[in-house]
């Protein structure tokens, strides 16, 4: 009886040291699961450091936050740029250049126009340099008619509905305006675009530049009626455009 007792015990202590054994070891599974996950979690915490230290630094070294960086710290600049030049003579791109330009000299224009409003620009200069060139004008020619007409005053304007650098009437060129593309007399190079499109047509028709210019001021009936049918050959206004012309050819040849 002491001897089944014995055994009996026995295999309960047997048991018991199993179970321990297999509490332990899943215990033993449990923490070293929570290990590696807390493992897992530094590692992923760690890397997240160094990745938002990386992009700071990237994004301190961007060409947009250099480009913000040297857009508030520079200093203003007082260097004309193309983005500078002043309406309405930013209205053209000015891409030309090269042979276009071969021969132009840029023109001062006189002291008396600048200080009425009259106004030149470099870049407007060249345009009409590169029409003029292209209609057989001449360049001088077209500077003092827009001396006469106009006193270098882009935006000069009269009553009878002639307006601009060189005083193009729109109502008497609705078609050559369309021939050209031009639909606006105000914007100076459009201006004269269509004044020197209008000589080029004149010299075709006439012999000398008196007449051409005569024709140019009265039309081609209003020279007739009130200068060629009265015997005239030149009037004031052509007198003046050619000793304009004759001043700034020297100013241009750099004749003193």
């Amino acid at each position: 009886m002491q001897a089944v007792r014995r055994k009996s015990r026995s295999v309960r202590q047997i048991r018991r040291r199993k179970e321990v054994r297999k509490i332990l070891s899943e215990y033993g599974r449990y923490m070293a699961a929570g290990t590696l996950l807390a493992a897992v979690i530094v590692l992923v915490a760690v890397a997240a450091v160094k990745l938002s230290a990386m992009d700071k630094q990237e994004t301190a070294k961007s060409p947009i936050y250099e480009t913000q960086v040297s857009e508030t710290e520079s200093e203003p600049t007082t260097e004309t740029t193309a983005e500078q030049i002043p309406y309405p003579f930013n209205l053209m791109s000015h891409d030309w250049g090269g042979e276009e330009l071969e021969g132009w000299e840029p023109y001062q224009i006189p002291a008396e126009y600048e200080k009425t409003g009259g106004y030149l620009p470099e870049c407007m200069q060249q345009f009409t340099y590169i029409i003029c060139q292209q209609n057989g004008v001449d360049y001088a020619l077209a500077l003092a008619i827009m001396e006469v007409e106009s006193g270098y005053k882009w935006d000069a304007y009269c009553s009878e509905g002639s307006q601009g650098y060189m005083q193009v009437n729109v109502k008497w060129h609705e078609d050559r305006m369309e021939r050209l593309n031009v639909d606006n007399a105000e914007n100076p190079y459009f201006n004269v675009m269509v004044a020197v499109d209008y000589l080029a047509e004149l010299q075709g028709r006439f012999d000398t530049e008196a007449e051409v210019l005569t024709a140019y001021n009265y039309g081609v009936n209003g020279a007739y009626k009130h200068v060629w049918n009265k015997g005239l050959t030149e009037t004031e206004y052509s007198k003046a455009v050619q000793q304009a012309k004759q001043r700034i050819e020297k100013q241009l040849g750099g004749e003193e």
